[in-house]
């Protein structure tokens, strides 16, 4: 991706902004593009902006930019400011776009785009390029443009939906393993006395061996085990971490917990303490490199019912989920919490990760009909995973509660998110679920964006 400066008049601001909204990737939005406005109507100093734009020169490149800066702007701003002239003495490529095209309307899905939304795709900020950029970085499958286009492809055979395929895509985040190990290393890992990461006794394949890559890598004095139990048992008195990718519902960590006091047994998710008395004593922290404010409070609910206050949660950037209301039950010890744990909560105590997203870019009618979507595929999809994992491991279908519940994603979360390694099933079924689906209708079978996750 290429870094963009788009220099425009002041007047035509919001004009801009709709065509960076329109045709490119929030995330390389953000991060890509620098906008320096300028009123014509009033005395203009090309000094002035020719020092605002060394100054955007000089910035730090952001991380991932593969070329210098692209510098563009309209006729009448490159004469008033004279910027050819000025833009070959700090050797940086300069480009003109069209300002009467900023008012004219181009549909959606069309090939004619105005030319900066083509300015845009070349700097390799468009939605389909920037995606293709985070995402690639995904391990378990070659994901090249023909992946791409087949996956939105499917939204076109469904109905008229290929804007969906854009909005979600457009929202699909990946943390690579090197931004994972970043955050490792700003998190209470650094004092750590040991850590531990969780491998699955059951012979599923986790994400321990990556993240203890990742620590290795950054701290090989550490002593590092794959075993929380282990670890426990060596500094029972001592500073101790644990450390996993993400905590969503935070299902899994408790499994985890009850796994580690001994109570699943034969189904355990990791070595049992062989004293489970340890547990109260230690210094436990977990770190995890994403997380959801919806898993964090019922991990730490299920801490207060266990009376393990000796235990702390740490996360870099928790995604707000939950409504307050939601919250204030879950921390609060009358609250029955059995059925929230078993089903997940009921609409509207969820703000999915998607939708929520979505309401700033859409309209109230394609947020509603986007939710209708993904619903159905989600709980279509869900049901086509439950009865795979029926035949190869003995599992249950869930109850039509819990389906619904979890049709955007596990507890309804609704996330758009990845690791390098593996999607949590917190995220939409529609990136990584696959089987026959139906909508309007029709009837094809699903791929997903994210093979073999």
């Amino acid at each position: 991706m290429r870094p963009l400066l788009i220099i425009s008049e002041a007047r035509q601001a919001n004009q801009i902004s709709e065509v960076i909204r329109r045709y490119g990737h929030p995330q390389a939005i953000s991060r890509f593009i620098r906008r320096i406005e300028v009123d014509l109507n009033l005395e203009v100093n090309p000094q002035h902006f020719h020092y605002e734009i060394m100054k955007v020169l000089q910035d730090q490149m952001p991380a991932g930019a593969r070329q210098g800066y692209l510098i563009c702007a309209t006729h009448d701003i490159e004469r008033e400011l004279r910027l050819k002239g000025f833009l070959k003495t700090q050797q940086a490529e300069f480009q003109l776009y069209n300002a009467q095209e900023l008012a004219k309307v181009f549909p959606a899905g069309g090939q004619a785009k105005p030319q900066l939304a083509k300015i845009i795709a070349n700097c390799g900020l468009s939605i389909d390029a920037a995606a293709l950029s985070i995402i690639s970085n995904w391990t378990h499958s070659l994901i090249d443009i023909n992946a791409l286009t087949a996956w939105k492809g499917q939204f076109g055979r469904l109905g008229k939906l290929s804007w969906l395929a854009d909005a979600i895509l457009a929202r699909v985040a990946l943390m690579t393993a090197p931004e994972l190990g970043e955050i490792f290393m700003n998190s209470p890992v650094m004092d750590a006395e040991i850590a531990a990461f969780n491998k699955d006794r059951r012979g599923a394949v986790k994400s321990g061996d990556i993240l203890a890559n990742l620590l290795n890598k950054r701290r090989p004095d550490l002593e590092l085990l794959d075993s929380p139990a282990d670890a426990i048992a060596k500094f029972p008195n001592g500073n101790v971490v644990v450390v996993e990718d993400g905590l969503w519902s935070g299902t899994e960590l408790i499994g985890v917990f009850d796994s580690l006091l001994g109570r699943r047994a034969g189904r355990e998710k990791t070595k049992p303490l062989d004293d489970p008395s340890l547990l109260k004593g230690v210094s436990l922290t977990l770190v995890f490199g994403m997380s959801t404010d919806y898993g964090e409070a019922m991990v730490r609910r299920y801490l207060q019912d266990e009376g393990l206050n000796n235990i702390s949660i740490f996360s870099a950037s928790p995604l707000e989920l939950a409504s307050p209301t939601l919250l204030t039950k879950i921390g609060d010890p009358a609250f029955p919490i059995d059925g929230l744990r078993a089903n997940g909560p009921m609409a509207g105590d969820i703000n999915p990760f998607l939708i929520s997203s979505l309401s700033s870019a859409l309209t109230p009618d394609q947020c509603e009909n986007a939710r209708l979507f993904c619903n159905s595929l989600g709980r279509q999809l869900w049901v086509n995973y439950l009865t795979q994992m029926k035949t190869l491991k003995d599992w249950d279908m869930w109850p039509d509660e819990k389906l619904d519940n979890c049709a955007l994603g596990m507890h309804g979360l609704g996330l758009t998110h990845a690791f390098g390694h593996s999607v949590p099933k917190a995220s939409l079924p529609l990136l990584w679920g696959s089987g026959p689906v139906q909508w309007g209708g029709k009837t094809i079978e699903w791929k997903p964006l994210f093979k073999n996750a």
